[in-house]
């Protein structure tokens, strides 16, 4: 309630400028032969209401008291400190002063609950004034009743300073405090209230501001004035009135934490902090303006209070030590500091388990939205900007005249000979994860996510996750959970009409990102009866090419089972017909047919929806998949596929996509799904390669092309040099042993 009384300041300061105002109303009052009778009539205030309200001459004044008395005060109904601010007749002038001077007891006793409200109850010390005040609306008398109240002040203060009285805590919303802007009158009544306690305050700064204003604006100017005013004087009052945790603490200068220092920002701002460097502030929320870092006052006692360090239970602490981090609670067990958590499984984690998500305290404050476009950027000169852009790195110095943001320094370090030392000297501070960023929506997940999560058909609400890549689980009834990309509450065509309620259970999934992020899924046709199968089986001992993917399938037109891979899966052969190879228009094999056959089955397989790209690789090609990733970052969630060799710049079939490595986003693949019949009926593939039909179907269907002339080294297009420390995959090696040693050098 403390910024309650702050306001009304400058009614009181005109008030106590004119010292016998008070006296000056209650004498009017008693000259008025129709008052006078009912102000010396005894019983409880709602009777003398209804007395006063009979008589003419006070039927403005009963009206205002009764608006500032809402209710019995003989009563257990607690005081309204509110007035409708109305003008009393111009006959009797004295009315506006003499509900002035009656909020003023009323807010005297409204600051007893203030008080009774901070402290939950008990035994406070306070003036005789206060004293008075209560002992007033206790004993159920009207204050203009009682002139000689006001003219006893000042002897009666010096005399009863240091008495304590009992009081009754009242209810914050029986003081009028609405949240709307107070009268004058009320305004001034709060901060008489306050200046009752510290006489002698010092109010000329705001004095006529109120009266001038009226009872909406003007209230409210007087607040802001008041509390820069007034600050001081309540701290000295009160040790609890230090300044807390984003608090300005210029006036105050002291900190409510421990081990705490008042630092400013500049003549306006000042904050209670543990370490302060000059400059920008990469936490200050407001703006890039540098700070100063003068220190005000002295540093709270006590050590700083201690908060977890990522990855450890916080719990305890209820803090997190990295910023834009908060404490989350996983079960009963453990809890841990991160940047956001939606119950149900994580993803994440290596091992299945629920998330309750309660969070555990409050949020570290994290970098400010400003960083990301005021702070140096990467790989250039911080020493302008004083920090960072980049989440986790600082600012460091190399010499005199070059800094840049990096994760870490060492003093000495260089990264060639002919380079300077870095001295390593840090600039600024090192920028934390933004408090406000998003969830993470791609990452490595747990090797169980492929076995615990559900597919699309199948009902998720026990699992809480899915495995298509950007669906989630979406609830129908209380029985019933699918997997979806999307959900919509109007009656689905596709289930009889019926609705979804659409509620979310557990995580927006990433697919089957279970070796790294974007995911893989890579498949090969090969005829096991050849010497294919020796280079297949080479590869899964090596748990190099496909084997090396997120996700692998093997096709053949013969049964044959390839072997068990390193995590003890038996890899068996996909099965599809025989179909006949004829020579393509170009001279090599006219494949079209039989490849839109393993299509058809990687499409009918589904398995192409868990997983961010599909690659077609050839048996003697040599892939790389952590390098093909690194390519295909950047288009992820991207509708494209890739041409991958652009041998001859000047034809207009190129540059264009070799078969040996192709490589199609997830949604390219959705778009082939709903659209291969098209390329099947209305292109003249009959004589082409199984590459030259799938670029001209994707063109054909709408599926956007990126050129990456980097994933592939090809000999039948520019070369295959596998020392090339860019290129992801390398072709043709048929023979076991030259593929391996394409391999050995690639990943050297």
């Amino acid at each position: 309630l403390k910024p309650a009384f702050y306001r009304g300041g400058a009614a009181v300061g005109k008030l106590r400028r004119d010292s016998n105002a008070r006296v000056r109303a209650h004498a009017a009052l008693r000259e008025s032969a129709e008052c006078k009778s009912t102000r010396s009539s005894s019983g409880p205030p709602a009777r003398r209401m209804a007395m006063l309200r009979d008589a003419p001459d006070c039927v403005t004044a009963a009206e205002e008291l009764e608006s500032a008395l809402a209710g019995d005060a003989g009563s257990d109904a607690p005081l309204m400190a509110t007035s409708k601010a109305r003008r009393a007749p111009k006959a009797f002038p004295w009315d506006r002063r003499l509900v002035l001077g009656l909020a003023t007891g009323l807010a005297a006793a409204a600051l007893l609950s203030a008080v009774a409200l901070r402290s939950g109850g008990g035994r406070a010390t306070t003036s005789s004034a206060l004293m008075r005040a209560h002992a007033v609306i206790q004993a159920d008398a009207v204050p203009a009743a009682r002139p000689q109240y006001w003219q006893e002040d000042d002897r009666q203060d010096s005399e009863q300073q240091n008495e304590t009285i009992e009081y009754r805590p009242q209810p914050a919303e029986a003081l009028g405090h609405d949240g709307r802007p107070p009268s004058p009158e009320v305004a001034a009544a709060e901060v008489a209230a306050w200046q009752l306690l510290h006489p002698g305050g010092d109010l000329t700064p705001v004095s006529d501001t109120l009266l001038a204003g009226g009872a909406g604006a003007g209230a409210v100017d007087v607040a802001d004035a008041f509390a820069a005013n007034s600050t001081a004087l309540l701290a000295s009052h009160d040790e609890t009135l230090c300044s807390g945790v984003g608090e300005s603490c210029l006036t105050s200068k002291c900190c409510k934490e421990d081990g705490m220092q008042c630092f400013t920002k500049d003549l306006y701002w000042g904050q209670c902090l543990e370490t302060c460097i000059p400059g920008p502030n990469v936490l200050d929320q407001a703006s890039s303006a540098p700070w100063e870092c003068k220190t005000l006052g002295d540093r709270a006692p006590g050590d700083p209070k201690k908060c977890a360090a990522d990855g450890a239970d916080c719990r305890a602490d209820k803090c997190c030590k990295s910023g834009g981090m908060q404490c989350f609670e996983k079960d009963e067990n453990w809890g841990v500091c991160r940047p956001q958590c939606t119950a149900g499984p994580d993803l994440f984690e290596s091992t299945p388990g629920q998330w309750s998500c309660k969070p555990i305290g409050p949020r570290s404050p994290g970098a400010a939205p400003w960083v990301a476009s005021k702070c140096a950027q990467p790989g250039s000169d911080c020493r302008a900007a004083g920090c960072c852009a980049a989440p986790g790195t600082q600012c460091y110095k190399q010499t005199d005249f070059w800094a840049q943001c990096l994760p870490d320094c060492k003093p000495g370090q260089k990264a060639n000979e002919w380079d300077k030392e870095w001295s390593c000297d840090a600039i600024g501070s090192r920028t934390p994860s933004r408090a406000d960023s998003p969830p993470p929506s791609a990452g490595k997940v747990g090797a169980w996510v492929e076995d615990t999560c559900s597919d699309e058909g199948q009902n998720c609400r026990t699992s809480q996750c899915c495995r298509e890549v950007g669906a989630q689980c979406y609830t129908k009834n209380e029985f019933w959970a699918s997997c979806r990309v999307g959900c919509d509450t109007a009656p689905d065509v596709n289930d009889g009409n019926k609705s979804w309620s659409c509620n979310t259970m557990g995580p927006k999934s990433w697919g089957l990102a279970v070796k790294d992020w974007p995911s893989l899924f890579c498949f090969s046709l090969f005829m096991p009866s050849s010497y294919e199968m020796g280079l297949m089986q080479m590869q899964l001992g090596k748990d190099a090419g496909i084997f090396g993917c997120d996700g692998h399938e093997v096709f053949a037109a013969e049964d044959a089972t390839v072997g068990t891979s390193k995590d003890g899966k038996v890899i068996k052969i996909v099965l599809i017909p025989k179909i006949a190879v004829g020579v393509s228009q170009d001279g090599t094999a006219g494949n079209a047919k039989l490849f839109m056959a393993v299509w058809d089955k990687v499409i009918a397989g589904g398995r192409f929806r868990n997983y961010d790209w599909t690659l077609k690789v050839d048996p003697d090609a040599v892939l790389l998949p952590w390098r093909m990733r690194s390519h295909m970052v950047g288009h992820t969630g991207s509708k494209v596929y890739v041409v991958n060799c652009n041998k001859f710049p000047g034809s207009p079939n190129f540059p264009m996509m070799y078969g040996a490595v192709e490589v199609f986003s997830q949604s390219a693949m959705i778009q082939y799904a709903l659209n291969s019949w098209k390329c099947g009926q209305q292109l003249p593939w009959g004589t082409w390669g199984e590459d030259y039909y799938m670029t001209h179907c994707m063109d054909f269907i709408g599926v956007g092309r990126i050129g990456d002339f980097g994933i592939l080294g090809d000999n039948m297009c520019t070369g295959a040099n596998c020392a090339d420390g860019y290129v992801a995959s390398f072709h043709a090696f048929k023979q076991p042993n030259d593929w391996a040693k394409c391999w050995d050098i690639a990943v050297r």
